[in-house]
């Protein structure tokens, strides 16, 4: 099992983890999200951004998990404290594979680049109904901070 930073050579292999990682998302809130086939745009833009990785990880150079993270800032606002911080914006371990340390090593390797980046923290957004993938973001020392809240028109 390797993980490793992401090149355009891999886009291929994001492309059906990509559109997994869509219809889990499309099945977990179908009002908010549909289920597309990725063209391989998506983590070519990211890869070749300054400010944000894929992290891949593969099993016998096959793409079993990935994480999107990307390098943010606080918004310029004098009431906020200003951070420098990763947001994972996109984080799947392939159905098959999940619960083998996959996972595990993937949020190690957001860890590692986010300090090597010297960032103060590391945050990502869940669905409140994905109760496998938060219960393994407790596990994995990711507090609760807020709450998003959506009042329907």
């Amino acid at each position: 099992m390797e993980v490793r930073l992401a090149t355009l050579n891999d886009v291929d292999a994001l492309r059906p983890l990509l559109t997994e990682f869509f219809a889990y998302n499309a099945n977990l809130q179908p009002l908010y999200c549909y289920a597309d086939d990725e063209s391989g745009e998506y983590p070519k833009n990211m890869i070749e951004n300054d400010n944000a990785d894929f992290l891949i990880a593969l099993d016998k150079d096959i793409a079993v998990g990935f994480i999107h993270i990307s390098q943010m800032k606080t918004p310029p606002y004098g009431s906020v404290i200003p951070h420098n911080y990763a947001e994972i914006m996109a984080f799947m371990v392939t159905a098959s594979r999940r619960g083998q340390g996959i996972g595990s090593k993937l949020i190690d390797a957001a860890k590692q680049w986010s300090k090597d980046r010297n960032l103060d923290y590391i945050e990502l957004i869940s669905f409140t109904n994905a109760d496998a993938a938060n219960s393994f973001y407790d596990s994995k020392d990711f507090a609760t901070v807020l709450h998003l809240r959506r009042h329907m028109l």
